[in-house]
């Protein structure tokens, strides 16, 4: 089945960043998990991204393509949101960006321009280089009304492990379980935003 873990390369971290992620003695209750949706096409990527989201104490639901992705939230055929059908949000999605049926450049575009789902922490984590990205919605903002923003949190594949479970971490806002030691961080690195 192949290496489950991805390359770890200097050119991901910049060479700038040493973060250490480590599980504190106490157990999380039912109410401190929170459910992560992982939308990645991958399934070596899916099963990763599932043990990382199981080891920080959360509780991760996966689908295949950008289609299932919102369809799992609720909106297909870009009917607007309604509830979920009675169903609850994810506390947090992870989005791959290259996936069949919907990719993830089109899913993100219907993510923030939704009044509900656009509250959801979102981290992209892709093999597309971010630079990349952030042209492309550069492209989709010009002679647009609305603008669609920039994402807050991007990591691409080839990141140390450690350094995507702090990212996780940090875009899920909480972190009662996990104790991050940031070593250092010399500036600001694009994996916390595509910048341009």
């Amino acid at each position: 089945m192949g290496n489950l873990e991805p390359s770890i390369s200097d050119n991901s971290l910049n060479g700038s960043l040493s973060v250490r992620a480590e599980a504190q003695h106490h157990p999380m209750t039912t109410k401190d998990k929170k459910t992560v949706l992982i939308i990645e096409d991958e399934m070596e990527m899916r099963f990763y991204l599932m043990t990382m989201v199981n080891a920080l104490g959360h509780h991760p639901v996966m689908v295949k393509n950008g289609a299932q992705g919102l369809q799992a939230l609720g909106k297909t055929a870009g009917v607007p949101l309604d509830g979920n059908q009675g169903g609850k949000l994810p506390d947090m999605i992870i989005l791959d960006i290259m996936m069949p049926e919907k990719g993830g450049a089109l899913v993100y575009q219907e993510l923030v321009a939704d009044p509900m789902l656009k509250e959801i922490p979102l981290l992209i984590f892709s093999g597309v280089d971010p630079n990349a990205f952030v042209h492309y919605v550069k492209m989709l903002n010009a002679g647009a009304s609305d603008n669609t923003p920039l994402p807050k949190y991007y990591v691409e594949k080839s990141a140390d492990p450690d350094y995507l479970k702090a990212m996780i971490i940090k875009c899920m806002g909480q972190h009662p379980a996990i104790k991050i030691n940031e070593d250092k961080i010399d500036g600001k690195s694009n994996h916390e935003g595509p910048s341009g």
